[in-house]
């Protein structure tokens, strides 16, 4: 996973799923979910990190991946905040959880709640360059339009190649409507 090769680390960790069996924790769950989304299998990925949460109920790690996956997949969203607002209070100070219940906000039309949580996750953790994009996306949608090109170009700092080029076209162009 650390090589950014999730595909090659399935197999290894549906080994150590099925060796721990019933013993699985959830930071094994969490794992092979991890992996499983990011190899693209994400109908498997959802059902081993629905098996996190089911053995790790107030692991707020567990919590906020699968919340801000089910909502990036536009999946159960109300259920999804939930996780992610539980998330929140347990871990309160964490950018990551901050931004992805931000996040969740503002993908259900609720910017002005979204925003004052993004706004503190990217002054946590200003080297992220997804928080860095969500910042400025919500900037832009709330007309702050110098404020959303400045959270970009931030963010290109750390981006990734596709990223960049992503964020890129955000700062010339803006949103699209």
């Amino acid at each position: 996973m650390r090589l950014d090769r999730p595909a090659q680390a399935v197999p290894l960790y549906a080994r150590l799923v099925k060796q721990a069996g019933a013993g699985a924790d959830w930071t094994d769950w969490l794992q092979y979910g991890a992996a499983l989304d990011g190899a693209g299998r994400w109908p498997a990925a959802r059902d081993a990190l629905e098996k996190a949460v089911a053995k790790g109920p107030d692991q707020p790690l567990a919590l906020n991946y699968l919340g801000y996956a089910l909502t990036q997949h536009r999946e159960r969203v109300d259920e999804a905040q939930a996780m992610l607002e539980k998330a929140a209070r347990l871990k309160p100070d964490d950018a990551a959880i901050a931004d992805s219940l931000g996040w969740a906000l503002y993908l259900r039309g609720q910017p002005v709640r979204a925003l004052p949580l993004v706004e503190r996750a990217a002054q946590a953790d200003p080297l992220s360059a997804e928080i860095g994009e969500h910042l400025g996306d919500l900037y832009w949608q709330a007309g702050r339009r110098y404020e959303a090109r400045y959270a970009w170009t931030a963010a290109q700092a750390t981006a990734t190649p596709v990223e960049t080029a992503r964020l890129a076209t955000k700062i010339e162009q803006g949103l699209p409507q």
